[in-house]
């Protein structure tokens, strides 16, 4: 057969034609114009990207009849040989059917020898990791000290698996994915010498398709040259490349968008009941998820988004969809992908996988969280004091507490996998950490403490708001104690101390409490934050609540109870707790009972 497959007939003769890896071919090219040639080189790099091609380009650069040069003439018998794969000066090896020792003596044995008609021999080493240990042993002097006629160059996917002793007597080259628009704009190249017409759209779809390698691009392209009339269109590469077609990924991400669960599994049924596989679903989706997600946030999405006409024509589609649901939804997506690739069950990863994703709830951004409370906390403290002094107090109050929050470093809205309303209680728990926790704050009584220079300290400045300025005091100084003081309610008695009530500590957690050296840093940040010396003291373990039938442990006096979650007897509900009532407000929520 005389036909040439474009991925031979196209690959590079020269340095200048080597496409993505210029940090590679300006050093060889310099190295050859120099006359500095290592007696040994490592290329690695994913596969397709150029390594035996750089090899073979390396070998003319070194035998052309006039050079050396670092720009061989491609007309020479010595570069016509190398190019056809011919040369007796260049051997090329394949590591994984030449992986014994045996082998790698026959090497060690014919270096010896002179070329027979060009200046160097070149031995080139495909897939050397495939090498068992004991050939790289018996390789090892030579490629350490070999003749001078020598050059060896070893090229490998995976530079993990290759001895150390064997990397460090090579000059090591990383080759790198190409980009999708150098893949795509040398495929146009390629497309226009051919005199084929392809579509800018089923160009750059072929472009992301191949990943990075080259060759899988020209392959590709290859194989819809063959079934195209005339021309490829965006069409053609979906119907031979199998890929899902677009309507199927937005009827999923419309369904996700509005979580409904139901509509998820019967689009996965359809697109599976037309013949694709689990695995190309979940990797088509995680393509959606990310073109939508580009689409949102890039200044030119149609030079990053392959079919960008037929997302165009989708506009107002998952509008539902923010950025930051975005984000979470491609991690889950990745996720799935990396259990379904090895699994025997990739349709029941699939499964999990969607539902999961409808049932993820919007993310709500920290800083809307923490303003909302605070013009909540604002307007209950406005009604609760009646008069404008009162007002005044409570709202620098709720201030205070949301700088904190925001000083605290919340927790990023766009969290891994966590529901929106998660997301509001980690928000929650950054503005009003004890009360979140499940822990109400208990109100100081009407004592003071001694203050700075005899001062006595207002009742209004020892708000329990500020002890999470304590707790981050103390972090700063020493973390681990600070994260014994999680969950410790403070409370102002009639002493003047600060007394923290630890609920369920432990011996050693209360060991280091008690601890004189961390009660000198723990006093120490609160006098500093509360502007007064202040003393501790601890409560461990916490009084019983009557709890509901079948509900957990009970909770501190000050929480609300799991019974109170469940409406149990005994308790005022949950829905009497002025935090709880401002969430709900807030989300438009309710407790589920």
């Amino acid at each position: 057969m005389s036909y040439l497959v474009l991925a031979r007939k196209w690959r590079p003769e020269s340095f200048s034609e080597v496409v993505g890896q210029k940090h590679v071919v300006l050093t060889l090219a310099a190295a050859v114009r120099s006359d500095r040639i290592a007696h040994a080189y490592l290329f690695t790099g994913p596969r397709g990207v150029g390594k035996t091609t750089v090899a073979r380009i390396l070998a003319k650069a070194l035998n052309c009849e006039k050079g050396p040069t670092d720009e061989p003439c491609g007309t020479c018998d010595s570069c016509t040989e190398i190019g056809r794969g011919k040369s007796l000066d260049v051997i090329e090896i394949d590591g994984a059917s030449n992986r014994r020792i045996e082998d790698a003596r026959g090497i060690r044995e014919t270096v010896q020898y002179a070329p027979l008609s060009g200046r160097m021999k070149v031995y080139i080493i495909d897939e050397a990791h495939m090498l068992t240990r004991e050939a790289f042993n018996a390789l090892l002097k030579t490629l350490e000290e070999p003749p001078p006629h020598v050059v060896f160059v070893l090229a490998t996917t995976e530079p993990g698996k290759i001895p150390d002793t064997i990397a460090s007597r090579c000059q090591r080259f990383d080759f790198h994915r190409i980009s999708s628009a150098e893949l795509e704009e040398r495929l146009r190249v390629i497309a226009a010498a051919e005199k084929i017409d392809v579509d800018d759209d089923a160009l750059r779809l072929v472009a992301a398709r191949a990943d990075g390698s080259m060759r899988d691009a020209e392959s590709l392209l290859d194989q819809l040259m063959s079934v195209g009339k005339g021309g490829v269109s965006v069409d053609d590469v979906v119907a031979v490349l199998g890929i899902p077609d677009i309507d199927v990924f937005f009827r999923i991400s419309d369904a996700i968008a509005s979580h409904d669960t139901s509509a998820v599994l019967e689009a996965l049924e359809t697109a599976l009941g037309t013949g694709f596989d689990a695995r190309d679903l979940l990797d088509g989706l995680v393509e959606h998820m990310r073109n939508l997600l580009l689409i949102a946030v890039a200044p030119a999405p149609e030079r990053l988004v392959g079919r960008i006409a037929d997302y165009r024509a989708h506009e107002g589609s998952s509008a539902d969809l923010g950025e930051d649901d975005l984000v979470r939804l491609v991690r889950i997506g990745v996720d799935a992908q990396a259990s379904a690739k090895w699994s025997t069950q990739p349709t029941l990863i699939a499964e999990l996988a969607l539902l999961r994703m409808a049932k993820l709830e919007s993310a709500v951004a920290l800083e809307e969280v923490v303003r909302a409370l605070r013009e909540q906390g604002s307007g209950s403290a406005t009604r609760a004091g009646g008069d404008t002094g009162g007002g005044s107090r409570e709202g620098a109050r709720g201030g205070t507490r949301a700088g904190s929050a925001a000083e605290g470093g919340g927790e990023p809205a766009a969290g891994s996998g966590g529901a929106g309303t998660s997301t509001a209680r980690k928000a929650v728990r950054s503005e009003a950490p004890q009360k979140a926790a499940g822990v109400a704050v208990v109100e100081p009584a009407p004592v003071g403490s001694a203050g700075t220079a005899g001062t006595v300290v207002a009742v209004a400045d020892l708000d329990p708001a500020l002890w999470c300025d304590v707790v981050e005091r103390v972090r700063a100084e020493k973390p681990a104690l600070a994260a014994f003081l999680n969950g410790a309610v403070p409370t102002f008695p009639a002493d003047g101390a600060v007394s923290l009530e630890v609920p369920n500590g432990s011996n050693f957690h209360r060991d280091q409490l008690r601890d004189r050296g961390n009660m000198r840093i723990m006093e120490r940040a609160a006098s500093e934050i509360y502007g007064g010396r202040m003393s501790l003291g601890f409560t461990f373990g916490a009084p019983e609540v009557p709890a509901a039938p079948g509900a957990g442990t009970p909770a501190s006096r000050n929480a609300v109870s799991r019974g109170a979650l469940d409406g149990g007897p005994g308790t005022a509900g949950a829905d009497a707790d002025p935090m709880v009532r401002k969430v709900l407000e807030i989300f438009d929520g309710e407790i589920k009972r």
